[in-house]
């Protein structure tokens, strides 16, 4: 299957030969072997090891019992193995059991969940699996074919056979049945080969079913021009009986002159297939190109070649068979084998798939009349338990042989003790009879061999004589399933994949041919296994329609495990103390479904999932703007670590936006973007977000993660102490004046006790008082100066919130930002992390207000840790100033450095490796002069980064996703709190316009992780008083109203609604901004998104404010966003624009709107009409915002 190469366990040429190394048969070398697997679970704790045992219900003797009882050497040996104690306590070890009839598994005692059972899934009828080629041909469509009412059907039962045997046990009472039979058997075959070659009057002698078989299996091959013929499968249970069938069939084959003709095989679990030289000749010239030394090794390699498989061993181990094989012998599953387990994995050999047609194929007519009185003599479940005479099955069946064209009368032979049956003498009991004389590998020497011999050539004389006048011509039998010969000349019948013929024991036929309707088999009556019992005589049967999950849990409510069963030993005193192994996992199919394929394709899956787990898809997109950017002559040496104050303060500030998150935004105004002639652009707007590039790459010991991470290093970083309670954190309020929200604002801190040490609390009540800080001069090599904080929202499990690794294990303060409604998420899945918690009135805000509300809340802290530390001698500038700032999707860390040209490279370039975040943030926290820098932060990673030209070691541009922010310095510059978009663009232009420094460390960058939930997510906008559940979608243009007017109001936060309307109304609110970069829309105070044909001119008021040359430049808008005292008449009055320019005045409230207008006296220049008056289309309760529109006169 190829499974070794995609697991990567070997190589494409060698699998082949290594395969074998990977499975270890259940014998008695297997404790060996098994004990190296275990070492290597062992030795390697961090890889997962899978432990598959298939046919997992053939020996389930507890290894206590079996050596006791002195049995077998193999029984017992699945016992030690799987339920041995390194198995059960082995983390890393998946046990995956498989199995057909997995009735015995699934008991009062069963040590896997029902919930780690996986089923098969099949179709209930034709119609439902209409796209599939081939459907599976089960026990339930053997049993259902007997109603189709043709004249040869699939499922058979000699009956001139049975009354042979009938005779011959009554004659010989001492014998086992199953000695009988084989010899019965043995005989019918010999004298059929004979019949049909040299000695025609033997016809008399066998019956006309086995003469029908070896007559097809001898002339097939003569009908193919390349010789291919069919299988016949004889299943001799006991291994000494099926060789001497062998020798005896082979004998006479020979004597015959047949051994050219078709091969007789001995099909042992424990031994090789041995195949004659020609035979593997013409299997090798039928399969084309094999090697010269290539030998049959499985059934499936004996395709085409006509043959008798004397299939032998206790239990069939689901052996797959060719699509050759044509008839299964199961004559000699006798009554013996009661249970339903033992049953059904006999005939399951002659499970497989079939081509439409061989289900659908042609229905012969038949009078069924005269046995409907006797079918109605038997119901569908006339007692809970069929019992089988063990001695000498009754023959009330007159069953179809190949050419009767009788129908059976289905009857049953069941006993209405059935539980009485079970308290009886052990004769009746399995055991008794698996572990008779008759058992594998213990018959005695049968010194009445000859003498049996002659009794059934003389009872086959008598018995077959007797039914040749019933039974005429072999020749004209009639079949519905017609196999094609090999040279047909319909192509449609070379690939028709038909059913097998089964030929059955009258005991066996009697059950299997009682089912009429539902998908369970009529053997489900039965006891489902011999090391199993019922629990009580009085239960509710199984009803006919039951699938294969309630089965499970019926026969884990019903039965027990016996007392030598392996599952025995799980029990407690209460049914409550019986463990399920975490770690084993139950697959069950019908034989011959294809389980084999299913488990080695979910261990591939495996593989994919774990891979996965150390994979993470990273964006990976280019730098935008790249032309815009103005290169300036000022730069530093590519080999330093740090910026020098110096020369970085000289450089100028690029405005243009690099973020590629960002290329759908309004670029800013530049002299030189004004340069620039843009393109109207031939995409169409669609409202739904470009997909970004992403890149998948592997984790390393450096990543961040989220909870789906654990392992030993980190589970203390990311879980209380199991003896701990999530009480064990502690709720503190922090209260602060904020001259921006113009009232004081508190703030709930939830703090670990393990967290403690990183804050100050009051010596009476447990008052938190502020938040420790360290001395700009402290030097540990073991921790972080900067407190960590990190917005989220939505993404409390797949928020990147575990940095220990990404911190080395190293000590950190660590918060977490979270709304208030999220917090008890959150802190279910984080609860060892700090947390921040927002008042409630935030909880619908946007990423905005969060950034606010960490930088107000560090000044606040900083002052009070001045304060504190002031008293103790320290200097107020000595305090630590900074925070970083990091969204919960940085998932990894890059150095990159630059190599020198040399002989072997024509020009410089760069090379990267992975670091952890605490070496960044090391590195930057050591940069010299610190203080004087108002953000600092990294480039974001792409894979071109390497190999473009080197950039200078330091920018001075925006920067965005991870910054370390001074906060004493920034003291003055606010994020603003409203915003959903661009807050990180608006802050970075109102910090540069601040004349404050803002560097880039582009010799760092950050990854960042393609998270699909949660995050700055749009709101789905929906109108506040739903009409009906199936409205079509609000456009973005649909966001604003003429105010007191009958539009639907929505329900959205009013910023929200007017920062998407902005983005879409580009041409109705700016006309002659659109693709004219050259007369910029001017923007007082604020950067808002208005569309990426539009350019923005950011301009501050603030009095000493570093702005863009604007001489000779006429602006084509004007946009003034919640303006404060600042903006006067004056300054609008310095500024040019175009005739026809549009003016767009954003305010809190009509009233403001109107105040705001007189005041900068802008009905001087502007006209202005009633209908330009709008709002957000909020309910007056969730306070709409008002925008005013004019045009320039």
């Amino acid at each position: 299957t190829g499974v070794l190469v995609d697991l990567g366990l070997e190589d494409n040429g060698t699998a082949y030969q290594k395969a074998e190394k990977y499975v270890v048969r259940l014998d008695n070398e297997i404790q060996t072997k098994f004990e190296v697997f275990m070492r290597r679970v062992k030795q390697n704790p961090y890889t997962l090891f899978v432990l598959v045992h298939d046919n997992a219900h053939v020996d389930l003797t507890s290894a206590i019992s079996s050596s006791l009882s002195h049995g077998e050497p193999s029984h017992g040996l699945a016992d030690r193995v799987i339920n041995c104690r390194e198995v059960l306590e082995a983390f890393n070890l998946l046990v995956l059991q498989v199995s057909s009839f997995p009735y015995a598994l699934q008991t009062q005692q069963s040590r896997i969940s029902s919930g780690n059972e996986v089923h098969w899934i099949q179709f209930d009828t034709v119609d439902d699996a209409a796209s599939e080629d081939k459907l599976y041909f089960g026990l339930n469509e053997y049993s259902k074919s007997l109603q189709w009412g043709v004249m040869s059907p699939l499922l058979r039962c000699d009956e001139t056979f049975e009354k042979m045997v009938s005779t011959l046990l009554e004659r010989y009472p001492r014998l086992h049945s199953m000695v009988i039979r084989c010899y019965l058997l043995i005989q019918q075959y010999s004298q059929a080969l004979m019949a049909l070659t040299t000695m025609a009057s033997l016809r008399d002698h066998s019956t006309p079913e086995t003469l029908s078989i070896m007559d097809d299996l001898i002339t097939s091959p003569g009908k193919d021009k390349n010789g291919c013929g069919h299988m016949l499968v004889i299943r001799v249970p006991s291994v000494q009986l099926a060789m001497l069938a062998k020798e005896r069939l082979q004998e006479v084959r020979d004597k015959l002159g047949l051994q050219y003709r078709f091969e007789i095989l001995l099909g042992n679990p424990a031994s090789e297939l041995t195949v004659a030289k020609h035979f593997v000749t013409r299997l090798k010239a039928w399969r084309g190109n094999e090697q010269d030394d290539w030998i049959p090794r499985t059934y499936q390699d004996l395709e085409g070649l006509p043959c008798i498989v004397i299939l032998t061993g206790k239990d069939p181990l689901g052996e797959t068979f060719p699509r050759s094989l044509k008839y299964c012998d199961l004559r000699l599953i006798d009554s013996s084998y009661l249970t339903r387990t033992a049953l059904e994995q006999e005939v399951g050999l002659a499970c497989c798939y079939v081509s439409k047609e061989a289900i659908r194929g042609p229905i012969v007519a038949l009078d069924l009349s005269e046995k409907e009185h006797e079918k109605a003599n038997v119901s569908e479940n006339d007692s809970d338990e069929l019992l089988i005479d063990l001695d000498r099955p009754q023959s009330n069946s007159s069953a179809v042989t190949g050419t009767s064209g009788s129908l059976a009368d289905n009857g049953v032979s069941s006993s209405s003790a059935a539980d009485k049956s079970q308290k009886q003498a052990p004769s009746l009991n399995f055991q008794t009879v698996a572990h008779s004389s008759v058992d594998e590998g213990t018959y005695p020497n049968f010194t009445a061999g000859e003498i049996l011999k002659q009794e059934c050539d003389s009872l086959g004389n008598q018995m077959a004589s007797s039914t040749t006048s019933k039974l005429s011509s072999l020749s004209s039998v009639s079949q519905t399933f017609q196999w094609p010969a090999h040279s047909a000349k319909d192509g449609k019948a070379l690939r028709a994949a038909l059913p097998r013929i089964v030929i059955l024991s009258k005991a066996a036929y009697c059950l299997l041919s009682s089912q009429k309707t539902g998908n369970l088999p009529s053997s489900s009556s039965l006891l489902p296994h011999a090391d199993v019992s019922w629990l009580s005589s009085l239960r509710p049967p199984l009803h006919k329609d039951i699938n294969s999950e309630e089965q499970s849990l019926y026969y884990r409510q019903w039965t027990t495990a016996r007392q030598h069963h392996a599952d025995f030993s799980n029990q407690g005193e209460t049914s409550g103390s019986r463990s399920f192994h975490p770690r084993r996992l139950l697959l069950t199919g019908p034989p011959q479904v294809g389980k084999t394929g299913s488990y080695l394709q979910f261990l591939r899956i495996l593989f994919r999932m774990l891979i996965r787990l150390l994979e993470v898809d990273v964006y990976d997109e280019e730098e935008i703007n790249a032309s815009h950017t103005e290169n300036s002559e000022i730069t530093q040496s590519s080999n330093d670590h740090w910026p020098d104050i110096e020369i970085f303060s000289k450089m100028s500030f690029d405005l243009n936006v690099h973020d590629p998150k960002y290329r759908t935004i309004s670029p800013v105004y530049t002299e030189q973007l004004s340069r620039v002639k843009q393109e109207t652009s031939k995409e169409t707007k669609s409202e739904e977000p470009k997909k970004r590039e992403t890149v998948s790459m592997m984790l390393t010991k450096y990543a961040a993660y989220n909870t789906f991470h654990h392992c030993e290093q980190c589970h203390q970083y990311m879980d209380i102490n199991p003896a701990a309670q999530i009480s064990d954190s502690t709720l503190h309020a922090f209260t602060f004046s904020s001259s921006m929200l113009g009232e004081e604002v508190q703030l709930h801190f939830i703090i670990p006790k393990s967290k403690e040490n990183h804050f100050v609390f009051s010596k009476q009540g447990k008052h938190l008082e502020s938040m420790r800080l360290p001395l700009v001069s402290d030097k540990n090599l073991n921790a972080v100066k900067s407190p960590i904080f990190t917005p989220s929202s939505g993404r409390h499990e797949h928020g990147l919130l575990n940095l220990y690794h990404a911190m080395e294990g190293i000590s950190h303060l660590h918060l977490l930002v979270v709304k208030e409604y999220e917090m008890p998420l959150y802190r279910k899945y984080w609860p060892n992390h700090i947390m921040l918690v927002l008042p409630g009135m935030f909880n619908n805000a946007g990423v905005g207000a969060a950034r606010f509300l960490i930088k107000e809340l560090s000044y606040h802290n900083l002052e009070l840790e001045r304060n504190r530390l002031e008293e103790l001698g320290v200097k107020r500038q000595c305090v630590w100033p900074f925070i970083v700032v990091m969204d919960d999707s940085c998932v990894l860390w890059n150095m990159h450095s630059v190599h020198e040209q040399s002989s072997q490279s024509l020009e410089p370039g760069c090379s990267s490796k992975n670091v952890s975040l605490k070496s960044v943030l090391q590195h930057i926290e050591a940069t010299p002069k610190i203080v004087h820098y108002a953000i600092l932060g990294v480039q974001k990673w792409n894979s071109k980064l390497n190999a473009r030209k080197a950039k200078a070691p330091f920018s001075r541009c925006h920067v965005r996703d991870f910054i370390l922010l001074n906060i004493d310095l920034t003291q003055n510059v606010q994020y603003d709190l409203n915003r959903y978009f661009c807050e990180d663009v608006d802050f970075n232009l109102r910090t540069n316009s601040s004349g404050l420094l803002i560097c880039r460390f582009n010799n760092f960058s950050v990854m960042k992780k393609h998270i699909q939930v949660g995050g700055q997510k749009d709101f789905v906008v929906k109108p506040k008083i739903m009409v009906s559940d199936s409205l079509a979608p609000i456009m973005p243009l649909q966001y604003v109203c003429a105010p007191d007017s009958e539009h639907t109001l929505l329900a959205a936060p009013s910023q929200f609604l007017l920062e998407k309307f902005l983005q879409h109304a580009t041409y109705k609110l700016f006309p002659k901004a659109v693709h004219n970069f050259k007369n910029p829309v001017l923007a007082i105070d604020c950067y808002l998104n208005i569309g990426l044909e539009v350019a923005i001119c950011y301009i501050s008021s603030r009095p000493h404010s570093v702005n863009v040359n604007c001489e000779g430049v006429f602006f084509s808008g004007l946009l003034l966003y919640l303006c404060d005292s600042f903006v006067g008449a004056d300054l609008l009055k310095r500024f040019r624009f175009l005739k026809g320019a549009t003016l767009c005045v954003i305010c809190q409230d009509r009233s403001s709107l109107r105040q705001t207008i007189v005041r900068l006296e802008l009905e001087d220049e502007w006209q202005f009409r009633l209908r330009d008056e709008f709002q957000t289309a909020n309910s007056s309760d969730d306070k709409p915002l008002y925008f005013l529109t004019g045009r320039h006169i």
